[in-house]
C-alpha cells in the first residue's frame, strides 16, 4: 500500500506547482508568501493593515458541474476584496486554499491562472496558497475554495459607521446577479424544477474595487450586499438612532424574477439575496454629483437614493 493508492497523488500536485510558477512567480512552493510591505509604508503616515476572508459557498456545486473554475476564481476574489474596500483599504495581496477529493491538474490550473489574471487587473498580488487533496473528506468531483486578502488604509481614512451622519444619503449600485449568496435555496429550486437552469444563474460576482477606491474621499461608508441582503448588510454601517427608508423601484436581473415566480416570498428574497444591488455607499448629499460622475466612468448607475434620518430602525425597505 502506498500514498497514491489511498487517493493522494503527490506527483500530480508537484507538477501543478511547477506549471503555475511560469505565470505566478518563483515564490510559489515556499513555506510562506513574501510581501515587501516597506515599499508601501512610505506613502502612509499611520498605515493600518486590513484583512478579510471568505469562500464561494454552495455555488461551488453548480460551478463544478459546469466546469467553471474561472468563475469560481472571480467569485472568491470578489467576496474578499469587495468586503475589504468597504473599509477604504487598497488590496495588497491575496492567498487561496483549494481543496478537492481528487486533484485534477487542468481544472486547478484554470482556477489559479484566473486568480492571477483577475488580481493583476485590480493591482493585488497573488502571494501564494495551498492545494489539498482530501479523499474521504470530499468526493472525487468536489472542490471547495477559500480566500484571504490583506489591504492597507490610512488610519484617518478608514470607512466606519461612526462617520455616518444624519442627512447623509445612501445610494445603491447594481449587482451582476445572485453573486455568491443564497445558493442553497437556488439549488433546491433547481432540484425541484421550480426554476430552470441557465448560465445567468452562475454569473460571476461583480468586482467593486476600482470604483470604490476612487470615491473613498467622498463617502462616509460602504456596504457589500451579501448574505442577509440589503437590510442585513447596510445596517452594519449605520449608527444607532439613525436609519433609512428605501423604495424598491429598481429593475432586478431576471433571475430574481424567476425566483419570485417560483413561489419564494418577496420578504424571504430580500433576507436572502442582494436583489440586484451589489454595493451601497453612504455619503454627504453635497458629494452626490461628484460620486455619480465617478461611478459613471465605470458604467455604474445609481439604482436608488435614500436619506439617512433619525430612526429606531436602521433599514426599512418598502416593497
Amino acid at each position: 500500500m502506498n500514498y497514491s493508492e489511498s487517493g493522494v497523488n503527490i506527483k500530480e500536485a508537484d507538477e501543478m506547482v511547477n506549471e503555475i510558477k511560469s505565470y505566478i512567480g518563483q515564490n510559489i512552493g515556499l513555506y510562506g508568501g513574501l510581501f515587501p510591505i516597506y515599499k508601501y509604508l512610505k506613502d502612509y503616515e499611520k498605515p493600518v493593515l486590513v484583512s478579510s476572508t471568505d469562500g464561494v459557498g454552495t455555488k461551488m456545486i453548480l460551478l463544478e458541474k459546469e466546469n467553471r473554475m474561472d468563475i469560481a476564481a472571480q467569485d472568491l476574489i470578489a467576496m474578499n476584496v469587495n468586503d475589504l474596500v468597504c473599509m477604504g483599504a487598497k488590496p495588497l495581496f491575496f492567498m487561496d486554499y483549494y481543496a478537492t477529493g481528487k486533484l485534477k491538474k487542468e481544472q486547478a490550473n484554470i482556477f489559479i491562472k484566473s486568480l492571477s489574471k483577475i488580481l493583476e487587473d485590480i493591482d493585488c498580488e497573488l502571494l501564494g496558497g495551498e492545494t489539498a487533496e482530501l479523499p474521504g473528506l470530499f468526493n472525487k468531483s468536489s472542490v471547495d475554495v477559500g480566500g484571504f486578502v490583506v489591504g492597507i488604509v490610512e488610519e484617518n481614512k478608514i470607512l466606519k459607521f461612526q462617520n455616518v451622519e444624519e442627512n447623509d444619503i445612501a445610494i445603491g449600485i447594481s449587482s451582476s446577479g445572485i453573486h455568491s449568496n443564497g445558493y442553497s435555496l437556488v439549488r433546491k429550486l433547481l432540484d425541484e424544477g421550480l426554476i430552470e437552469y441557465n448560465p445567468k444563474i452562475i454569473e460571476p460576482t461583480k468586482l467593486y474595487v476600482k470604483q470604490t477606491l476612487k470615491i473613498t474621499d467622498y463617502i462616509h461608508g460602504a456596504a457589500h450586499i451579501t448574505g442577509g441582503g440589503i437590510e442585513g448588510n447596510l445596517s452594519r454601517i449605520i449608527p444607532k438612532g439613525l436609519g433609512t427608508e428605501i423604495d424598491f423601484n429598481w429593475e432586478m436581473p431576471k433571475i430574481f424574477e424567476d425566483i419570485a415566480n417560483s413561489g419564494v416570498k418577496i420578504k424571504e428574497m430580500f433576507n436572502t439575496f442582494n436583489m440586484g444591488i451589489g454595493m451601497v455607499y453612504i455619503l454627504p448629499e453635497k458629494n452626490f454629483k461628484k460620486v455619480e460622475e465617478i461611478l459613471n466612468e465605470f458604467d455604474e448607475k445609481v439604482m436608488f437614493k435614500s436619506k439617512i434620518t433619525k430612526s429606531d430602525k436602521k433599514v426599512m425597505i418598502k416593497y
